[in-house]
Order: structure tokens, then C-alpha cells, then sequence
């Protein structure tokens, strides 16, 4: 503790106010990330923590920075700790990456600073960022770091570009404008990760959405009741250990959903329906992903359908569905046959030995698969 209070006592007034300003910035941005949703994997904060290491230097701002962090964790609810060892660890490793670039760049005001190195520092930390944070979540989670890393980089890329933008922009503004220029770019951020937040609101509405018009529909049948939200659960949870993208994970989820909507809805009511769950939503924009494992887990799949990652998916499906079957005497008495039966001799060998030995990697008690 006295070192860190000596080192701050030979800080320079000016980069001293600095960092304080910015850590106030960053502290609002953090309380604000962590209240939204999937606030503890996805925040804006990064651009301002980037901005204040080159206006004030890094050695305030990783003390301020990490502060501000801890102080906005303040009063979380109970099991929040996890969540905080995350960001921390996230914000650490992030900031380990400037000390080792800042023999290359003067982290001193914009003296000696090139524009180029406004765009370099801010992608450096935001990219360790991003990385650190899926490395703590895949140990944590024992899910492949690789496909985290895929998945999320190509999920935050525009949102880490924008963010490289407001660092820029607060780097340049903090020279003339002082505190007034965080206030402006603290109010971009805001706005970008409250577009963000109903962004995925609106996603989460859809799919509770849907899930209400699934349970009414399995209303028809006692025997199906609850079967696609559990083959959803269990499908989502084999997706996650395989290490899928999160959009691959939300495409496995909705076609979990709606993998026997032929056989629960009116409009899939008949033998000669059975078998045509696709068509169902047949024209709806939102499923254009899902309905592709819709044909295939239909038996109905034509050959632009039958892509690699389709056929995981109608697999990863109809293993799912299987398996609450054999969970559930009543649910298998309500199905004219075996789900991966009609799908497994479309999906290459590899592929649905992947998804099989995930789901024993979990424990399920799987059905037999040819």
C-alpha cells in the first residue's frame, strides 16, 4: 500500500486529475455495463480504460482502472463474486498488454504519440480484453477456449470497433475539452450499450415468444408437455460443451424448440403432416437460419440444406429430443419413432461423433447411434 501511495504522490497534478476524471467515467460505465443484459461479458467500458492510459499514463490508469472496476461491483448480489474475478482477470490481462507495447508509444499526453497509436493502443486492449475474459470463461466452464474465442470476436467485432472509435475520440477531445469531453463520449457509449441492451431484449422477448406459443401448442397433447423446452435445455447445454458460437448455440435452441411443431400444431395435425415442421414457419425471416435443421430433422432436407454446420445442428437436435425420450415413457409413446433414426444417415460420421461424445461428456444416457 505505501508503494502504490508513493508512486501516486509522483504522478504529476495534471495526469493525477486525469486519471481521476476517467476513472469516475469508467466506474459509471461499469455499474451501467453490469446492469444490463450479459453485462459481465459484454461492456463498453474498455474504450475509456485505452484513452486514459494515453492521456494520463498507464501506471495511474491501471490502479484507477481496477478500482473503478471493484467500486462498481459494490453491493451485487450474492454469487456475483465469480463474475468480478472474471472482469478483474479480463482487466488485468488487457492492461498487462499495454506494459508490454509502451516501450513503442509515450503514455504521456499526445505528446509523442502518432495517430496511428490512437487506433493501435485501444484495439491492443480491447482484443486482450475480449480474449482474457473467454479464457477465464472456458476455464470456468470447461467449454473448448478456440470456439469461445470464434464466436465471440466475430459477435463483438462491430461493437469493439465503435468502442476503438470513442477511445479515439476521447484521447483527442481530453486535450482541449478536459472533463466536458468524457461527458460526451461517456454519453455515446451509454447509448451504444443501451441499443445493444434492447437489442437483446428484443431477442430474449422473441424467444419467450415463441416458448409460450410452444407450451400452448403441446397443450393438445399432455403426453408432449414440456418436451421441447427440455430438449432445448439439453441441446443448449451439449452445444455449449462442443463450444459453439453463441449464435450457433441460439440456432440450436430455436430449432429445439421447434423440432415437433408439425406433430402439436393444427396446422401440423393429419398423418400427412407429420414431418413438416419447416413449413410451418415457412416465409418467417427470423427462422431463415433454423428452418434449414427444420427440413433435416423433417427427413425433407434439400442439398443447398445439408450444409456441415445444418447437419450438427439437426443432429445435436435430434440427439436431444432422444434423449428426454428416454427420459420420459410418455413422451416416447407420443413420437412414431426415434429422432436421430430419421436424421442420423444424413450427418457424416465425425460429425455426429462430435456431438455424441459431448453429450457423455455430460452424462447423458444417450440412445444407440449407428
Amino acid at each position: 500500500m505505501d508503494a502504490i501511495l508513493n508512486m501516486i504522490g509522483q504522478i504529476p497534478h495534471e495526469d493525477l486529475v486525469a486519471a481521476a476524471w476517467f476513472a469516475l467515467a469508467i466506474g459509471l460505465m461499469d455499474r451501467f455495463d453490469i446492469s444490463l443484459p450479459r453485462g459481465d461479458s459484454i461492456g463498453v467500458s474498455g474504450a475509456l480504460v485505452a484513452a486514459g492510459t494515453m492521456v494520463a499514463g498507464l501506471g495511474p490508469m491501471s490502479v484507477f482502472s481496477i478500482a473503478a472496476l471493484m467500486v462498481a461491483h459494490l453491493g451485487r448480489v450474492t454469487g456475483s463474486h465469480l463474475r468480478l474475478r472474471g472482469a478483474l482477470f479480463a482487466r488485468v490481462v488487457a492492461l498487462a498488454s499495454l506494459w508490454l507495447i509502451s516501450p513503442l508509444w509515450t503514455p504521456a499526453g499526445l505528446q509523442g504519440i502518432g495517430m496511428i497509436w490512437l487506433v493501435i493502443v485501444p484495439s491492443v486492449y480491447l482484443a486482450a480484453e475480449v480474449f482474457a475474459a473467454q479464457a477465464f470463461l472456458a476455464h470456468e466452464s470447461g467449454r473448448p477456449l478456440h470456439r469461445l474465442l470464434a464466436g465471440n470476436y466475430r459477435r463483438q467485432g462491430p461493437l469493439v470497433a465503435a468502442q476503438v472509435s470513442a477511445s479515439v475520440l476521447a484521447t483527442i477531445t481530453y486535450a482541449d475539452m478536459k472533463a466536458w469531453s468524457l461527458v460526451l463520449v461517456v454519453a455515446l457509449l451509454l447509448l451504444m450499450r443501451q441499443s445493444l441492451a434492447l437489442l437483446l431484449e428484443i431477442r430474449e422477448t422473441y424467444r419467450t415468444t415463441v416458448e409460450v406459443l410452444v407450451e400452448a401448442a403441446e397443450g393438445q397433447d399432455r403426453r408432449r408437455q414440456g418436451h421441447a423446452e427440455r430438449t432445448a435445455q439439453i441441446a443448449r447445454e451439449i452445444a455449449m460443451r462442443m463450444g459453439l458460437s453463441p449464435t450457433d448455440v441460439e440456432t440450436v435452441s430455436y430449432a429445439s424448440l421447434l423440432h415437433d411443431v408439425d406433430a402439436i400444431s393444427e396446422t401440423g395435425s393429419g398423418p400427412d403432416a407429420l414431418g413438416q415442421s419447416a413449413n410451418v414457419f415457412q416465409g418467417t425471416a427470423f427462422f431463415d437460419d433454423v428452418l434449414p435443421v427444420l427440413r433435416i430433422c423433417d427427413g425433407r432436407a434439400t442439398e443447398e440444406d445439408e450444409t456441415e454446420d445444418n447437419l450438427m445442428t439437426a443432429m445435436l437436435v435430434a440427439l436431444a429430443s432422444d434423449v428426454d425420450m428416454t427420459r420420459n415413457r410418455a413422451v416416447a409413446e407420443a413420437h412414431a419413432g426415434s429422432s436421430v433414426a430419421r436424421v442420423s444417415g444424413e450427418v457424416p460420421a465425425a460429425l455426429k461423433a462430435r456431438v455424441v461424445s459431448a453429450a457423455i461428456e455430460l452424462g447423458y444416457q444417450i440412445p444407440a447411434v449407428t
